[in-house]
């Protein structure tokens, strides 16, 4: 007998609450049962990934959808990341350190007067140019050297012909130099003023020539420019006044002038056309302030981002924090260049500054996609400018101005296509790869993480590889596996087991030479998962003749327990519950499955025993785990 007589079981339903008695079998024993299902999980937990292509910007290894009562999840893609610093991902199947950084100075190893705002190569004399806000310099192989002219104020450079020239903006006649040291201000000619240079097709297609532009003007010459030379031709006025030009540029021929306010282009009759009218409720400097050509298209700046276009009506907006999930990411702009593989993308995300590297590339069942990597780690550094030159056959480099505090410098990174098979190359001294969140199968659910395996190549006393984690809301990691040169293949606990909800997993990459790197090319963490049981309670219950429990009393009681909105409290009263008590403890919180309740009558073997009346009820527990 219950402790509460011949009561079993007490279930509230809304305000009502009925005792209730359980039907016997022929052994005597009640008719109640407890199911526990559990649902499918990771039986091992792991977490695998052996490739790394795909580039940066994947939150999560799993799409979250719905499936009847509970979240599960699918997998994304298996060759992206969250994100990185320093690294090199866009080696097919491994993941290196990324460039190493070399600062040039001046040739006493002084910084350079001023910010560098623009570099260019010169063919004539084979020299490499820099010019700063304050001066010209000439790169000697090693270090700067200020040119015999003094020329400040420098906005732009542009080779046309056998000399250089150099905008100086709309108030001081622009210069021009046969060597690249000794330069000759334009004096003579009626319009001495630029901000930017373009060679570009004339307006009848026949010939090359300068175009440049101040103010909202632009306008061509196909002489020399020197002093003496044929005048400029009449100007093109490109939209409003108040708003500036920042660049100029081809599309297919086309000669484009990028404003703070929008995107023009310019026919061979004068006809000026706009493109990007809503910039007009967007105006920047950063609007097409750099701009660059890389394979079929042309990319530039514009606030908040970059963009491409690939023909004169044809825009895309891209970039390396375009499309990159919730990855906490944003930023400027800040250089942008290009060689045959790659487009090289200077990002200010405020604190620190960021060079990715990346491309579109077609992948066998994905499509079309663009793969960026954090290659070079400008940290504080200030960039304005970035771009690419090819030294010699097998020395080709990335360079970049730039200021931090009053000091004003470049640097360069050597550009390698395979970089650990390639001499030349030059790897940072650290770097890390975070690793997208595994949320196992359910997000809500445990999940105890306890040894990882690794594949590593290159791993020498000073090129270790170390494995950290951040669990849940960890703003910080935690390190795990510590460092280690091991190679191969092989398998580590982790300094301590840890239980959490999600998961992301570190790489950090070490070397102490910049003429080697350590690669990884697999990683796989092992644990236990623990799933959520779902409980069911299956019970029959005997109808009376009592005016509380007859038949039509308790039907209604259950069908209302169907419908209800809220909660059915259900108590165990043979082990001292009650529903008037506390929830967990005292009670439980269920409700009424599908398809219940059902009347159904019990037969009872012998002589003499009628069918006896039942109520069939299944009830699901909630918050059971």
């Amino acid at each position: 007998m219950a402790i509460h007589g011949d009561y079993e079981h007490e279930i509230k339903v809304d305000d009502i609450v009925k005792r209730l008695r359980l039907i016997r079998d022929e052994n005597k024993s009640p008719m109640y049962q407890i199911e526990n299902f559990v649902p499918p999980y990771k039986n091992p937990l792991i977490f695998t990934q052996g490739n790394w292509v795909g580039g940066h910007g994947q939150f999560s290894t799993s799409r979250r959808y719905e499936d009847a009562s509970r979240e599960i999840y699918e997998k994304v893609f298996p060759d992206k990341y969250l994100e990185g610093q320093s690294i090199d991902t866009t080696q097919d199947g491994r993941v290196i350190l990324g460039g190493y950084i070399t600062t040039v100075l001046e040739d006493d190893d002084t910084a350079l007067d001023s910010a560098p705002v623009k570099f260019l190569w010169f063919p004539a004399v084979s020299k490499w140019l820099c010019a700063t806000s304050g001066k010209i310099y000439i790169y000697d192989g090693s270090k700067w050297g200020a040119a015999t002219t003094t020329v400040a104020g420098v906005t732009d450079l542009c080779v046309f012909g056998a000399y250089v020239f150099a905008a100086c903006g709309a108030a001081t006649a622009y210069k021009y130099s046969a060597d690249g040291d000794t330069w000759t201000t334009v004096t003579t000619l009626e319009d001495l003023y630029a901000e930017h240079f373009l060679v570009a097709p004339s307006p009848t297609g026949t010939a090359d020539v300068l175009w440049k532009s101040a103010g909202n003007a632009v306008k061509n010459n196909t002489s020399a420019l020197l002093d003496g030379g044929v005048e400029w031709s009449a100007s093109n006025y490109i939209g409003d006044t108040s708003a500036d030009i920042t660049s100029l540029f081809l599309v297919n021929d086309t000669l484009m002038i990028g404003k703070t306010d929008g995107l023009w282009w310019l026919d061979s009759d004068g006809g000026i056309h706009p493109l990007r009218p809503d910039l007009l409720k967007n105006i920047s400097t950063e609007n097409f302030k750099y701009i660059v050509a890389w394979a079929s298209g042309t990319y530039f700046s514009e606030i908040g981002g970059m963009g491409e276009i690939t023909s004169q009506d044809n825009y895309a907006p891209v970039g390396p924090l375009e499309e990159v999930g919730n990855i906490g990411k944003r930023g400027s702009i800040v250089g942008l260049a290009s060689d045959k593989d790659f487009l090289y993308v200077a990002v200010d995300e405020g604190t620190n500054t960021h060079v990715y590297k990346g491309k579109e590339i077609w992948r066998e069942g994905l499509g079309l996609r663009w793969e960026w990597c954090p290659w070079l780690f400008l940290g504080t550094y200030t960039c304005a400018t970035m771009s690419t030159c090819q030294h010699s056959t097998t020395d080709r480099r990335l360079w970049f101005g730039y200021t931090t505090g009053t000091t004003y410098g470049t640097g360069y990174a050597v550009l390698s296509e395979n970089p650990t098979a390639d001499t030349n190359a030059r790897f940072a001294a650290s770097g890390f790869l975070r690793m997208s969140y595994d949320y196992g199968t359910d997000a809500h659910w445990y999940k105890l993480w306890q040894s990882a395996v690794l594949e590593v190549k290159g791993g020498d006393t000073g090129e270790t590889v170390s494995v950290s984690y951040r669990k849940d809301t960890d703003t910080s990691s935690t390190t795990c596996i510590g460092v280690s040169s091991t190679n191969g293949i092989y398998e580590t606990n982790f300094s301590e087991p840890f239980a959490c909800k999600r998961v992301h997993f570190q790489l950090d990459l070490a070397s102490d030479t910049n003429t080697a790197t350590p690669e990884v090319s697999y990683f796989q963490a092992k644990g236990v998962e623990r799933p959520e049981v779902v409980r069911i309670h299956e019970m029959v219950y005997f109808l009376g003749d009592e005016p509380s429990n007859n038949v039509a009393t308790l039907r209604n009681f259950f069908r209302e327990a169907r419908t209800s909105t809220n909660l059915i409290r259900f108590a165990d009263l043979r082990y001292g519950q009650k529903t008037g008590g506390i929830g967990g403890k005292d009670f439980v919180y269920c409700v009424m499955e599908p398809g219940f309740p059902q009347e159904i009558e019990i037969a009872h073997s012998g002589e003499g025993n009628y069918p006896e009346l039942g109520m069939k009820v299944r009830l699901r527990e909630l918050n059971y785990s």
